[in-house]
């Protein structure tokens, strides 16, 4: 089919004020004012509290078409003012005061007041209503409607990332209304927004389909329809761009981006990522609650050639725990790719090959990890995990993969550590406020106790007061520069404590028709499709 016979559209950015649309395309049909997103990931959930977006980071997307923020991002991760107009900070730099816009509704009609921005405060303040996210949350002290159009937002301390927590995922404004008449659940499977299109119809795991909020404060959305539909293989998402069933899709694998460009009707849109993957490993289970076991393995991985050879450009191996266009990255000196120095490690800490059988032993018995990994959650996910568990087994450590189902992934990887199943897991980390801070503090903050659920995600169990120490000094450091030394201090500690092999960065790929504009790809991996963050 040719891009002639393609239904086509065009949307255009127009500031704060929203986004337009003008079509350009000549053909008639129910379709032709409706923009199709075919998702790598299903959507479970579109409520901002409890699990906060399951089968990330679909749901994320869907919410920022939902909702309306206080503030929110653009595509280069800038606050821009969103239902607040504007704001002032305290001097004492512990409460900030927002003017809301006048003549805002929620989908409902009821007015986005002062009072309903207190009551959606208060709910993520909760811990029983917002269990994830807590980083983010705990250091408010509270909210209060200073008049019909004014609110304020005050900390316990001064908080250095208070506009990323408003503008992250999270921050999302539901109407108080429909939350007291239909339950606080109600969010889940049918919130009542605040954001340019509202829920139509939701079929959980499969599609949810949205029309447009016709009271919103920037006019009208331009579309008839915007429908999030699951599309989980990668080859018939682009099959499904090229003929025009979809308009875009995310998970572009990187050896398919030159079938797509080969397309004069498509285009690709890459942005660095702010996830850098890795492997964690169980810090309190020997032997890799030994860090010199924890560093041999780090330098037993070809993290090079699976950022080269495996991605095809659109990848760099990691040289930190943050990804490198990260708030507050700092580089580290990285873990050469050295087997025999693995090798050496490994013996100097007592784990060595007495039988010769290849697979050195502990306490008489074979050393053997469980390397859980999903299947299609991450790029190049089991690929990955086959790689390094030979240059692992290269070095002597044995590896068993177990592979899992990407709708039980994230809660296997958050099991208490008698359930868990797994002494090394895949993982990567979206700090999707888009702070280095918010991401050192989930992962690597103490847990309250090692052998239950982390308390967010800490999964290596890892534990170190010092770095404790400096992330909760980096909270309340409001100056940048300041927070930025100290997040470097606290990047240099882990690094040197690896309780993950890190691996790589990925660009994040995802495509759309090329006389589509107004489809923003977030580092955040988010790709926001509401033509335009404002």
């Amino acid at each position: 089919m040719t891009s002639a016979t393609r239904r086509t559209k065009r949307i255009l950015l127009a500031g704060a004020a929203g986004i337009v649309l003008a079509s350009t395309s000549s053909l008639a049909g129910p379709q032709d004012n409706t923009l199709v997103f075919g998702q790598s990931q299903s959507i479970t959930d579109i409520g901002p509290a409890y699990n906060a977006f399951l089968q990330y980071p679909s749901g994320y997307e869907a919410s920022f078409v939902i909702y309306d923020r206080l503030v929110t991002f653009d595509d280069q991760l800038r606050f821009n003012p969103q239902l607040a107009e504007s704001w002032t900070i305290a001097d004492d730099q512990k409460s900030v005061t927002f003017k809301l816009r006048a003549g805002a509704t929620f989908h409902d009609g009821t007015p986005i007041n002062a009072e309903a921005i207190k009551f959606n405060i208060e709910r993520m303040m909760d811990p029983e209503i917002n269990t994830t996210n807590r980083p983010l949350w705990d250091p408010i002290a509270g909210a209060d409607a200073v008049d019909d159009l004014t609110v304020r937002i005050s900390t316990h301390e001064p908080f250095a990332l208070l506009f990323n927590t408003l503008a992250h995922g999270s921050g999302a404004i539901l109407s108080p209304t429909a939350i007291m008449e239909n339950g606080q659940e109600s969010e889940t499977q049918n919130p009542v927004g605040s954001g340019p299109y509202k829920v139509e119809s939701f079929n959980p795991g499969l599609e949810l389909v949205l029309a447009p909020h016709e009271g919103y404060w920037a006019g009208k959305p331009p579309l008839d329809k915007v429908i999030f539909r699951y599309v989980p293989e990668a080859a018939t998402r682009v099959s499904a761009l090229r003929s025009g069933d979809v308009d875009v899709i995310d998970g572009v694998p990187t050896h398919l981006i030159a079938q797509i460009e080969s397309d004069d009707g498509l285009q690709v849109l890459t942005s660095p990522s702010l996830r850098p993957m890795g492997l964690a490993m169980q810090t309190t289970v020997p032997p890799l609650d030994n860090v010199d076991v924890r560093r041999a393995l780090n330098h037993a991985i070809p993290v090079d050639a699976i950022a080269e050879k495996l991605f095809l450009g659109q990848a760099k191996a990691s040289n930190s725990p943050l990804a490198f266009n990260t708030v507050g990255y700092h580089g580290n000196e990285p873990y050469s790719y050295d087997p025999d120095k693995a090798r050496e490690m490994l013996a100097a800490a007592g784990l060595t090959d007495s039988d010769g059988n290849g697979i050195v032993e502990q306490d008489g018995t074979d050393l053997v990890f469980t390397l859980l990994v999903p299947e299609g959650v991450f790029a190049n996910d089991v690929l990955i995990a086959e790689t390094a568990a030979a240059a692992l087994q290269d070095v002597g450590v044995g590896i068993e993969i177990r592979k899992i189902e990407r709708s039980s992934f994230w809660d296997t990887l958050r099991l208490p550590v008698a359930e868990a199943g797994w002494q090394i897991g895949m993982f990567g980390f979206n700090p999707s406020n888009a702070s280095g801070l918010y991401h050192l503090d989930s992962m690597y903050t103490s847990n309250p106790d090692n052998v239950g659920r982390p308390a967010v995600w800490n999964i290596t169990r890892y534990s170190n007061p010092e770095v404790d120490a400096l992330l909760a000094q980096a909270t309340v450091t409001v100056d940048g520069d300041a927070r930025a030394a100290i997040l470097a201090e606290a990047q240099d500690m882990i690094w040197n404590d690896a309780p993950y092999i890190w691996l790589q960065v990925n660009n994040i790929i995802s495509a759309t028709r090329a006389d589509l504009d107004g489809v923003e790809v977030w580092p955040v991996i988010f790709t926001v499709v509401r033509g335009g963050a404002y």
